[in-house]
């Protein structure tokens, strides 16, 4: 199971890697555009949000499985081993209850959102909004990962 993960991760990171890219490119196009040209193009401000958007949800989805994401050791190493067991239990299952949340009204969201279209682009806002709920699954995935590896070590 955690191959699997590893390869889901992978491609994360990949397809973190070309969004970054593509954000980069539209922005210098923008700037090119307005500032050299003096004639700016409407849709590379649109696709950069968009791109930022995607970028931000699974970054953070990805970061989950490097477990890159803020935390409060400080508060945490005041106690012995099996008080930060406690905590970083509770901890994943507060995490948990939030990422279903985002996957059931983040994808009711994104349902509501595929009859209206981007101003510019036209591409559909639920096609947008549907990182939330994917951004959530992923987020289940890593952290469950991410807290049977931990526990099966004794990292905590």
């Amino acid at each position: 199971m955690m191959k699997w993960i590893g390869y889901l991760n992978w491609g994360i990171k990949h397809l973190l890697n070309g969004i970054m890219g593509l954000l980069v490119t539209v922005v210098f196009l923008q700037v090119l555009f307005r500032f050299v040209l003096g004639s700016p193009l409407a849709w590379t401000e649109e696709l950069a949000r968009y791109s930022l958007i995607w970028l931000t949800f699974l970054g953070a989805a990805y970061a989950m499985s490097l477990k890159a994401h803020i935390g409060m050791e400080v508060f945490v190493n005041l106690f012995r081993t099996p008080g930060k067991k406690a905590l970083y239990t509770v901890a994943s299952i507060a995490s948990l209850m939030f990422f279903l949340l985002m996957v059931v009204e983040g994808y009711s969201l994104a349902m509501q959102g595929m009859s209206q279209s981007s101003p510019v682009l036209r591409i559909p806002m639920g096609a947008i909004y549907m990182i939330i709920p994917i951004s959530g699954a992923i987020l289940i995935i890593n952290l469950a990962a991410r807290f049977a590896q931990d526990f099966k070590s004794g990292g905590v």
